[in-house]
């Protein structure tokens, strides 16, 4: 298990322009010269960052350098019948419109002068290898978070300012700083205090909980089909409905009575009803789901957006040195990864969080 603390002590220099025939004058005990140390984590970030573009995860959420999201709210009054000299009353959508937060994390290496004098590649791979997990999880559990928080984020803290909001979902009035009125859909009007968190007594995931959530998307004007989130205490529960079909397993031969669902074994353990896939994530704690609109990996219109540093394009984690340090006399010694992001709702409509183990909402706290 990884411990808390440095290797030893200070500073270094960026890895973007480092001298490879310089490192490579560099060694740790083992002969392993600087440069490959560099060569590995270079490889390892790599394959991080074209990892959370694709994975999963990456079905919620598009990425963003703006801070700010506007969008359509309310009912507007529509068409008039035309008359030959009259003229239509001129009609605006009404809007509002809420701030995504930006927060930084770094995460420590601390490799000393001494301790690289000394260490071996083994020692070297297990620290890097340790950091990437350590910003996998936090990518993945501040998704979770803000999937799972009914409230606003606020202040400074999280880059929003003294006065900025990031709400959740729709929720009541009495829930969010920001009032959200969703726009009408197809005759449907709502309300201020539109909920989509939904609290439910009982311990336990019923048919009830699935379809509720499949019209609650549905009433907004996504189609399906939809996705729907639950942690692995919960499966066991989810996968006895009667209206739970899982997907086909190579290692089985089914029946040809048996229906399977068409979808990958790797990243889904079934649908409910042949319109909700679901996945099951670790970290989500039981007795809590998410229901939501996916349209693809990264599309704009996807429920959450993460903001990343201004300029940026992408999420990404990068190895720098600690710029609160003075120099260092090795290129690698404290060695930090840095990870710029914030998690935000995007369309409020496209995401409803159950909560099935009481009638009064809790916020979950992902693990």
């Amino acid at each position: 298990m990884a411990t808390y603390g440095p290797r030893d002590t200070s500073t270094l220099a960026l890895m973007t322009g480092w001298d490879a025939a310089e490192l490579s004058k560099f060694q740790l005990q083992d002969g392993t010269t600087y440069a490959q140390v560099v060569a590995r984590i270079n490889a390892a970030l790599a394959a991080l960052n074209a990892e959370l573009a694709s994975n999963w995860m990456a079905n919620l959420f598009s990425v963003t350098d703006q801070p700010d999201v506007e969008y359509r709210v309310g009912s507007s009054n529509g068409f008039e019948q035309f008359t030959e000299y009259g003229r239509a009353d001129p009609k605006r959508a009404a809007t509002e419109g809420h701030m995504l937060p930006l927060i930084p994390y770094d995460r420590m290496l601390g490799w000393t002068w001494n301790y690289l004098r000394k260490a071996r590649l083994e020692q070297i791979d297990a620290d890097i290898a340790d950091a990437i997990k350590d910003a996998r999880d936090k990518v993945r559990v501040s998704i979770l978070t803000r999937l799972l928080k009914r409230g606003d984020d606020s202040g400074t803290l999280a880059g929003l300012g003294t006065s900025g909001y990031s709400p959740g979902f729709a929720t009541t009035a009495a829930s969010t700083s920001v009032d959200f009125t969703p726009p009408a859909f197809e005759g449907t009007a709502f309300a201020s205090t539109h909920e989509h968190y939904v609290p439910i007594a009982g311990g336990v995931f019923t048919n009830a909980v699935f379809e509720d959530a499949y019209d609650e998307l549905r009433e907004h004007g996504h189609s399906g089909p939809f996705e729907f989130l639950i942690g692995p205490s919960d499966r066991s529960t989810v996968t006895a409905l009667s209206k739970f079909t899982p997907v086909k397993n190579d290692l089985l031969q089914l029946g040809s009575t048996q229906d399977v669902a068409l979808l990958n074994p790797a990243e889904y353990i079934g649908t409910w009803d042949g319109v909700i896939a679901i996945r099951e994530v670790r970290g989500i704690p039981q007795y809590y789901g998410v229901g939501y609109k996916s349209y693809g990996r990264l599309s704009q219109r996807n429920p959450l957006a993460i903001r990343v540093g201004k300029g940026e394009n992408s999420l990404r984690v990068t190895a720098m040195t600690d710029p609160r340090a003075g120099n260092g006399s090795i290129p690698i010694q404290n060695l930090m990864l840095f990870l710029e992001l914030g998690v935000g709702v995007k369309d409020r409509t496209a995401g409803t969080p159950r909560y099935v183990n009481n009638s009064t909402w809790a916020d979950g706290t992902p693990t």
